[in-house]
């Protein structure tokens, strides 16, 4: 695919996101429970970072590592599946089709700690990410010059509707 022109002709980069580590090719098994159990926990210390800094931007961090995990997923087509095991490891219902990022928020953070609101607006917010091919670098940057997390929310909901 060569550039895309957009405006006064300046060309607009596209890119394809590779996971760093494939699972299936690198030890020759599968995305185990105990890998993802890992990547959860890892996203769960991520959170709780957060909640122990007063830094205004902290939840970025958070959001980019989720924002990582699921477009690895995405990569392999495995989103659903791995969304839906990573609930059951964690104890919750999974729904018949569970929204990945949802469905990673929900497995990393305590359910008293989040309420369905929040959950709510992160997923939106890193599912209109997903849908512009935002890079996860480049995450931050992304939502703030949108408007912020609550903006990009709303216009994925818009989105939808349309």
């Amino acid at each position: 695919m060569g550039p895309v022109y957009r405006g006064k002709g300046l060309p607009i980069q596209q890119f394809e996101f590779r996971p760093k580590i494939d699972y299936r090719h690198w030890c020759g098994v599968g995305y185990v429970d105990a890998a993802l159990n890992q990547d959860i926990e890892r996203l769960r210390e991520r959170w709780q970072n957060v909640q122990a800094s007063r830094a205004r931007d902290a939840i970025y961090k958070y959001l980019r590592a989720v924002y990582e995990i699921v477009l690895c997923w995405k990569v392999e087509e495995q989103e659903i599946q791995r969304a839906r095991r990573a609930l059951k490891i964690n104890g919750l219902a999974p729904p018949e089709e569970p929204e990945p990022f949802a469905a990673v928020i929900a497995a990393s953070v305590s359910p008293n700690k989040l309420d369905r609101r929040q959950l709510s607006k992160y997923s939106r917010a890193l599912r209109y990410a997903a849908t512009c091919d935002c890079h996860p670098r480049k995450l931050k940057r992304f939502i703030k010059r949108r408007g912020g997390l609550n903006k990009c929310a709303a216009k994925f909901k818009r989105r939808l509707r349309q």
